[in-house]
Order: structure tokens, then C-alpha cells, then sequence
């Protein structure tokens, strides 16, 4: 795709290719948060007679839809950036900021709020449950200091300077720890599936352990007149949008598609191979735990007033009475820990990656586009970053402005885009299609189209759940209003750049000729 000389004014980005396959894939892992769990189980008695299985199954298949779009699109226009670079070559320049910027604002928004919930839904519940088992008011102190304001804050500050001094230190040394951590991750889950089977076929006796330290006959009185619905296929599909929040967001992959050794592998692979494997891990979880525990009990645990345990009424707390033994819990809450670490840092990469390739479009600040030249790591973008994170940890901290997942509308609506853009892709752009690597048919329709529209279903389905579903969202007038005023910022800082650069002397249109410089 030729364009003018000298539109583009460096010679190339400064980021090195030194991600495998792999590396992309532990990266969806973490992205996708398996750790959310605990908060979509305790959702679930709100949507009677859902199936979380079957739900999590059908938000796994249009995350793979909408996996196999990404990562062919991504193959096509191999650079760092996210849906950005795709869409503003395939649609418009405008377009493709603007869905770049909702999703870059709610990833930063989330870089904040990750912070949080390693506070609220790892640590606290972690040493509260070692507080209970060890019968120690230190550790079920420290336990509260974590859900208190400032253990929320500072924790998640933690988290927030950790990642940006660690990512700031090159990619390469980043992802090396996310391998090791989701090494870590999957033992974890490995004992965890262990001792849930266990105690589902009936060797544990969760309802005598779970006795011994909430009281006795504790277990009988939180199941008492519980009602558990039918199945709902209705109700499945409302529910659908909880384990979609988790399961999609592997596609954030696409963000360092410039710094990944084989694109077209690694992106097929990694991104795909997450969703399926996390998809099927969350199936076997939620199973297990009706089974371990009780539909009932996983159905009233969490509103009953007969809970008195001193630790929260979440599955990975029941999983450590379950065991019943120090050890375990440690080697049961490990993947939790983790994930619930690593998450927020993903949320970092993809950040960072787009603000790169806004400035190297010519449609942010130049340095944004900075790369360290000893590490290759966009250290403004970074910095930026962690600043705006800190802000939203603290407001979520320190008000009650913020719910846990006021952004999923303004990620749907950027997931909508790319499914739009796959579909029309190869009708539009009929010669790059033909031409890339991923000019597939099946009879005369291109591949990529019917993934796209596979992917737009589930979307719109989510999309439309999202917009009227209090449970999901309680504060219905923020995540609405929220990302409709951040997809009007977007257009109004892209069309007020573009003035700014012709006022320069700078067309940066003819950019968008062709792809980012490597």
C-alpha cells in the first residue's frame, strides 16, 4: 500500500518482536481474569433458573468468533496498536480512533480498578479465611484492612507502580514474569479442581467443615427455603454477558501485534487458545462448585443473613474450608492471587501500545510515542498511564461514584466495530484482502465475514443486556451516559488534532495510506 515519501517522519516505532505464541496466550489468561469468578457466582442468583455453565459456554463461542477476527485482522495490519490501526485503515481514520480511544480510556479505567479488586477479592477473602481457620484476630484484622478505603487504595497503588516500573523495563522482561506466574496459575487451579471433585463426590465433607467453623447447623439454616428455578434458556442469555466480561477480552492481544515474533500464529493461537482454555477451566469451576457446595447454599450464601462466617461468601473462601487444612488454602488461592495481580497489568499493555500508535499516526502528542532505547518500553505512555490509573483507584476507593464493571458497555461497542470491520473487509479493501494471508473462503464467502457476523450476534445480544440489565450494572446513568460521552471526546480530540496538524503544515491523513511504520 504505497504512500507519499516522508509521511512518516522516524525510521520505525522502537518496539522489538520478542513475544511467542505462547506469551500471547498467558497474556489472554490474565487478561480474561479468571479470578472474576468469584463476583459472576455471586451475581448468578439474580438471573433464577440460568445454567453458569452454558452460559459461560456461549460467551466462550462468540469470544472465538470474535477472536478469529482480531487475529486476522491483526495479520493483515501486523502492528502494534489494536483494533486502531485495522479500523482507521479499513473504515476511517476517525473511526479507528475513536473506538481506539473508548477502548484505551476504559483500559486505563480498569488499570485503576484491578487494583481494587486484588484488594477486595484476593487478599481480603485470602486472609480472612486463614483468620477463621487459624482462629487468629490478627489475620482476620488484616483481612479487613484490605476491604477497608486506604487498604484498597494502597494496594492498588502497589499494584499500579509495580507494573509500570516492571513493563517500563522492556516487554521482554515483562511477559518472562507473566509466564511464570501463569506456570504458578495453573497448578493452582490443578489442586483447586482436585479438591473440589473431592469434595463434590462426597470424600470432603464441605456442609461438616463449613459447620465446624460458621456454627452448628450454619449450613442448614443459609439453604433454608431456598428456591432453585428450573432451568431458563432466557435467563441463560442474560446471564451470558457475566462470563463474557472475563472470556472476550483476550482479543486485547491485538495491542502489541507489532512486538510478536509470528503474527499470524501467535495472534490464531494465543488469543483463540485462551478463550477456549479459560472458557473451558471457568465450565469445570462453576460445575464443581454447584456440586461441591450446593446450588442452594452458592444461591443463598451470599444474601442470606444466616451467614456468619467472618470471612466473605466467596467460592474461593469455601474452597479453603473445603480443605480444611493451611496449606491447601495457600495452594488453593494461589491462582486467584495471581490472576488478580496480573490482570491489571494487561490493561497496561494495551494502553501504552495504542497511545504509541496515535503518535506515530500524528494524532497525539509526539512524545507518547517515545520508546526507551535501552529497554523498548513507551515510557511517557506508561507514565501516563499510571497516573490516570491512580486517579480512578482512588475514586473507586474513596467514593461510590464507581461500580466494578461500569465499562463493559464502551468495550462492546468497540467489539461491535471490529465485527462490523471484518464483515466488510473484504468487500471494501477487495485488494489487500486478496493479497494477505488470510484470503479464505468457504464456497465465495470470505471466512472472515462469517466470523464477523457470528461475532456481531453475541455482541449486540451482550450489547442490548448491558444497556437495561440493573444487576450487571447498577449504575445504569454512568456505564450509558459514560460511554457515550467518551466515544464524543474521541471524535472531538481525533478532528481537533487533525486541524492542529494541517495547521503545521501536516496532512496526517495520508498516513492512514498505509501501515505504521514496523
Amino acid at each position: 500500500m504505497p504512500a507519499p515519501a516522508g509521511v512518516f517522519t522516524r525510521a520505525s516505532s522502537g518496539l522489538v518482536r520478542q513475544v511467542k505464541a505462547d506469551d500471547v496466550m498467558f497474556y489472554g489468561w490474565q487478561q480474561i481474569a479468571l479470578s472474576y469468578l468469584i463476583f459472576i457466582v455471586l451475581a448468578w442468583n439474580a438471573y433464577p433458573g440460568a445454567s453458569m455453565e452454558w452460559a459461560t459456554i456461549l460467551s466462550t463461542v462468540g469470544g472465538v468468533a470474535m477472536g478469529v477476527c482480531y487475529a486476522m485482522l491483526a495479520t493483515v495490519y501486523p502492528r502494534s496498536g489494536g483494533e486502531y490501526v485495522f479500523i482507521s485503515r479499513i473504515i476511517h481514520p476517525a473511526a479507528g480512533f475513536i473506538m481506539s480511544f473508548s477502548f484505551t480510556f476504559w483500559q486505563i479505567f480498569y488499570y485503576g480498578i484491578n487494583g481494587a479488586f486484588l484488594a477486595i477479592y484476593a487478599l481480603e477473602p485470602f486472609f480472612g479465611v486463614l483468620g477463621v481457620e487459624e482462629h487468629s484476630p490478627g489475620l482476620l484484622s488484616t483481612a479487613n484492612w484490605f476491604g477497608s478505603n486506604w487498604g484498597i487504595f494502597l494496594t492498588g497503588s502497589f499494584m499500579i507502580v509495580f507494573f509500570a516500573v516492571l513493563q517500563g523495563r522492556g516487554a521482554g522482561r515483562y511477559f518472562r514474569w507473566q509466564r511464570y506466574a501463569s506456570y504458578v496459575a495453573v497448578v493452582s487451579l490443578l489442586i483447586t479442581i482436585v479438591v473440589l471433585a473431592l469434595t463434590a463426590s462426597g470424600a470432603i465433607d464441605f456442609k461438616a467443615n463449613f459447620d465446624h467453623f460458621a456454627g452448628s447447623g450454619a449450613y442448614n439454616q443459609i439453604v433454608a427455603g431456598t428456591h432453585v428455578a428450573s432451568g431458563s434458556l432466557a435467563e441463560t442469555i442474560k446471564f451470558m454477558i457475566w462470563p463474557a466480561f472475563s472470556i472476550w477480552f483476550a482479543v486485547g492481544a491485538v495491542s502489541f501485534s507489532g512486538e510478536v515474533k509470528n503474527v499470524q500464529r501467535g495472534q490464531m493461537i494465543g488469543i483463540n487458545g485462551a478463550m477456549i482454555t479459560m472458557g473451558a477451566a471457568a465450565v469445570v469451576l462453576t460445575y464443581l462448585y454447584r456440586h461441591a457446595f450446593g446450588t442452594a447454599f452458592l444461591l443463598a450464601s451470599g444474601t442470606s443473613t444466616h451467614y456468619k462466617l467472618a470471612a466473605p461468601p466467596y467460592v474461593n473462601v469455601f474452597t479453603a474450608i473445603a480443605g480444611n487444612n493451611v496449606v491447601l488454602t495457600i495452594l488453593t488461592f494461589a491462582w486467584v492471587l495471581v490472576i488478580a495481580f496480573f490482570v491489571g497489568a494487561t490493561t497496561l499493555v494495551y494502553s501504552t501500545r495504542a497511545m504509541l500508535a496515535w503518535s506515530i499516526d500524528g494524532v497525539a502528542p509526539e512524545r507518547l510515542g517515545d520508546v526507551n532505547d535501552r529497554y523498548h518500553s513507551p515510557h511517557w505512555a506508561i507514565l501516563i498511564s499510571a497516573i490516570l490509573g491512580e486517579v480512578w483507584l482512588g475514586l473507586f476507593a474513596f467514593t461510590k461514584l464507581l461500580g466494578p464493571i461500569s465499562g463493559f458497555l464502551g468495550f462492546t461497542i468497540s467489539f461491535i466495530a471490529v465485527s462490523l470491520t471484518a464483515i466488510i473487509f473484504p468487500f471494501i479493501k477487495r485488494d489487500v484482502f486478496e493479497n494477505s494471508a488470510v484470503a479464505w473462503r468457504l464456497g465465495r464467502i470470505p471466512v472472515i465475514s462469517l466470523f464477523g457476523i457470528v461475532s456481531l450476534v453475541f455482541v449486540a445480544v451482550g450489547f442490548a443486556r448491558i444497556l437495561v440489565d440493573n444487576t450487571y450494572t447498577p449504575n445504569l446513568a454512568f456505564g450509558d451516559i459514560g460511554a457515550a460521552a467518551v466515544i464524543v471526546a474521541g471524535g472531538m480530540i481525533f478532528y481537533a488534532a487533525r486541524a492542529y496538524r494541517r495547521s503545521r503544515g501536516t496532512n496526517i491523513d495520508q498516513r492512514y495510506q498505509e501501515i505504521p511504520i514496523e
